[in-house]
């Protein structure tokens, strides 16, 4: 049981198979412009986060002085 479901999870999250075709190179370029894309985004708001982190907790200390 833990195996077929471990299978079908895996199934959901696996990447697609190169597509066969004339647009097949474009489709692979896209998907890989779109991956680099989505981890530039990932890492801008990673240190948005970090930085208001940063400022709220200066905020916080001069407040309970």
């Amino acid at each position: 049981m833990i195996k077929t479901t471990r299978h079908a999870a895996e199934g959901l999250f696996k990447r697609p198979d190169p597509a066969e075709g004339s647009d097949a190179a474009k489709l692979q370029d896209f998907r890989s412009r779109q991956v680099l894309r989505k981890r530039e985004t990932k890492l801008a708001e990673m240190q948005q986060r970090l930085e208001k982190r940063a400022t709220d907790t200066v905020g916080l200390t001069s407040f309970f002085r």
